[in-house]
């Protein structure tokens, strides 16, 4: 059966490092499972690999559209088969790599049919506030909200969003994950938790300082201040409510950096559920001597 490594875990792990590592020991190439990644001029505040990396070693999905196309898992989907097939043919590894569980679940399982989304009930609901969306989930799906981080104002939303367009329970048309399309081998990178703040927040201190604002200065300036993934991306949002004065700077960045660890934490348990074996990010020859005998086998 065909081989596809897939790394995933919290951020701020070395995900892609390793993606890169693995790729050059054992002739790979790099497939992005991350949903922001996907998005031209989002690079800072993703950590996307730099643009030397990816030519060194063969990357894809990265780059591939704009913020004002945005790409739901079913997009993602078709265009991750179809890279992942290609590099197959190729005789060579796909490494699968990103902190985004359901673009990873519909890479290997498929994606059940469900609404498209409603740019114009989107715009509505993103008015509204965290608070006011889980209370309208709780009370037309209350399976759903218990699944979904209060903070969570992505999942929230289009939730709600499932709804108000079908009148249908979004908990109905979560998929059953089969069998997967190939043979995979799911490790998931982990780290102390004081070390993985500590880390995440120099991070965020660290994109500060290499022009994250001018970033996002620039994107509000091509699309809009009101552009809907600009409002929803956890660190983006929070600049953007800065660019329209609605907190301080310093605030900003504590509430991304905040927001971010408590989003790492969500990860872990959703890659603890999804069957990946956890690896502590810092002893990589532990990680080699594992891909190297799932090659062998």
């Amino acid at each position: 059966m065909k081989k596809v490594l897939v790394i995933g875990g919290p951020t701020a792990t070395g995900k892609s490092d390793l993606a890169v590592e693995l790729a050059t020991i054992f002739d790979g190439e790099v497939v992005n499972a991350d949903s922001v990644q996907i998005y031209r001029g989002m690079d800072i505040g993703t950590a996307k690999p730099p643009l030397e990396v990816r030519k060194r070693v063969p990357h894809h999905l990265f780059d591939v559209t704009t913020i004002d196309d945005p790409w739901d898992v079913k997009r993602y989907e078709k265009e991750a088969v179809e890279v992942v097939e290609g590099i197959l043919g190729r005789g060579k590894l796909p490494i699968v790599v990103g902190g985004s569980g359901f673009y990873i679940d519909g890479l290997l399982y498929g994606v059940p049919e469900a609404p498209g989304s409603d740019e114009s009930l989107r715009r509505i609901l993103s008015k509204c506030s965290d608070g006011l969306l889980r209370f309208v989930l709780e009370r037309v799906d209350a399976e759903r909200a218990s699944k979904i981080h209060p903070s969570d104002r992505k999942r929230l939303l289009r939730a709600v969003e499932i709804y108000l367009l079908t009148g249908t329970p979004p908990s109905r048309f979560e998929w059953e994950r089969g069998s997967e399309r190939w043979d995979t081998l799911k490790i998931a990178l982990d780290l102390p938790r004081d070390e993985l703040k500590e880390r995440i927040y120099k991070r965020v201190d660290d994109m500060m300082a290499r022009g994250w604002l001018d970033e996002v200065r620039a994107l509000v300036k091509e699309y809009g201040m009101d552009n809907r993934l600009l409002n929803e991306t956890l660190g983006y949002r929070e600049l953007v409510q800065f660019l329209k004065g609605e907190v301080g700077l310093e605030e900003a960045v504590d509430r991304i950096k905040r927001a971010t660890y408590r989003y790492s934490k969500r990860q872990r348990t959703w890659f603890k559920g999804r069957g990946f074996t956890f690896y502590d990010a810092r002893k990589k020859e532990e990680i080699l001597e594992t891909v190297k005998r799932w090659l062998d086998d």
